[in-house]
C-alpha cells in the first residue's frame, strides 16, 4: 500500500522542521496552535514529542506566557539518531522531512530511536521506479516549505504539459514513487498523483499554500485518486492463505467463506487500475463488486486471452 511514514516519526520531524525554519526566518517562535495544525495531533502529543527532541539534545524552549515554542540556536539531529536500511520509505523521508536540500547521498530508510526497544525490522518495498535524482532538492524544498511547485510532466505518448501544483506528500506504489498534490487548475479533482519518473524541470515558486489536514489526504491504493472504488475481491481456497497473511491497506476487511475461500475489500481510485492489480495476483483472484470493476476485469482477461492466441 502507499503508506505514509510512521505517525510518530512524521510528527517529530514536523516539529523539528517547523522550529528550525522559524529560527532561520528570524521569527520569535511558533504558536502552539500552528504547530498542532501542522502535526495534526492533540496537545499532549506535542509535549511528548517536545521531550523526545530535548532527549536528543535539541535546544527547545517554551514560553508559557506567549504560548510559543522555539529553538534557542541552530540545531539539527545528529546522524547517530538514525540508521540506514534499504527501501522506499527513505526516499519519502528524505523528501518530506529532512532539512538538507542537497541530498548528495542516497538516503534510505531513516528511523528515529524510541524508548521502546525494537527487536526486528520490517521488510521494505523495493524501489523500482527510475527518475532523475536532480529533481529531489526541488521537491524537498517545496514539500518542506509548503511552496507551490512548477514542472514539466510527460504523458505516456511522450508529450509534455506544464503543471503548477501544491505538493503534499510522497509515497510509493508498486515500486514507483509518486508525488501527491493538489492541482488548483482542476478543482473538481481534489488530489492528484504524479510519477517522479515523468517530472522534469521542477521550479519552486515563491507562492506558498495552506496544506489540508493529513486526515483529508487520500489513502486509496494505486496511482489514481478519482472517485473511490471499494473493491470486493474473492480469493479461492488455494490462495486464501496469501490474503490472510497480508494487509495492503488499513481499511482492509476480510470475510471467511464456507468453502475455504475469503472475500476482502480494498479502496482504489480507479476501476481499471484495480482490475490490473487483481490480474497481477494471478489465478485464484477475481472481483465480486462493484459492477464497473467486474466489467473492467473481464475485459482485461478477454484481451489477454485474445493476444495470447494471436
Amino acid at each position: 500500500m502507499p503508506s505514509e511514514l510512521n505517525d510518530r516519526l512524521f510528527r517529530l520531524s514536523t516539529l523539528h522542521n517547523t522550529l528550525a525554519q522559524a529560527l532561520a526566518n528570524g521569527e520569535e517562535g511558533v504558536s502552539a496552535e500552528q504547530i498542532l495544525e501542522r502535526m495534526d495531533c492533540e496537545r499532549k502529543a506535542l509535549y511528548r514529542h517536545a521531550q523526545d527532541l530535548r532527549d536528543l539534545g535539541a535546544p527547545l524552549e517554551y514560553d508559557g506566557k506567549c504560548h510559543r515554542w522555539s529553538y534557542r540556536e541552530e540545531w539539527n539531529p545528529s546522524w547517530t539518531w538514525l540508521h540506514t536500511l534499504q527501501g522506499a520509505p527513505g526516499l519519502r523521508l528524505s523528501l518530506d522531512l529532512l532539512l538538507d536540500p542537497d541530498l548528495e547521498r542516497d538516503l534510505q530508510d531513516l528511523v528515529v530511536p524510541s524508548r521502546q526497544t525494537r527487536s526486528s525490522k520490517a521488510t521494505l518495498t523495493r524501489l523500482t521506479g527510475l527518475f532523475d535524482k536532480s529533481i529531489l532538492p526541488h521537491l524537498s524544498q517545496a514539500l518542506r516549505e509548503r511552496r507551490k511547485l512548477r514542472f514539466q510532466y510527460a504523458k505516456p505518448d511522450g508529450s509534455k504539459t506544464q503543471k503548477t501544483i501544491d505538493p503534499l506528500s510522497l509515497f510509493v506504489w508498486d515500486g514507483m514513487p509518486y508525488l501527491q498534490a493538489r492541482d488548483p487548475s482542476t478543482p473538481q479533482v481534489t488530489f492528484k498523483r504524479y510519477a517522479l519518473s515523468r517530472i522534469s524541470k521542477p521550479e519552486v515558486l515563491e507562492e506558498s499554500f495552506r496544506s489540508p489536514p493529513r486526515r483529508e489526504h487520500p489513502t486509496c491504493l494505486g496511482a489514481f485518486t478519482g472517485k473511490l472504488v471499494l473493491a470486493k475481491i474473492r480469493a479461492s481456497r488455494e490462495v486464501a492463505f496469501y490474503v490472510r497473511e497480508r494487509k495492503w491497506h488499513p481499511d482492509q476487511s476480510l470475510r471467511e467463506k464456507p468453502d475455504g475461500s475469503v472475500e476482502f475489500t480494498l479502496p482504489f481510485g480507479d476501476a481499471d487500475e484495480a482490475a490490473r492489480w487483481i490480474l497481477g495476483r494471478g489465478p485464484g483472484f477475481c472481483p465480486v463488486e462493484p459492477t464497473a470493476l467486474v466489467k473492467a476485469w473481464k475485459d482485461a482477461v478477454i484481451q489477454l486471452a485474445e493476444r495470447s492466441l494471436s
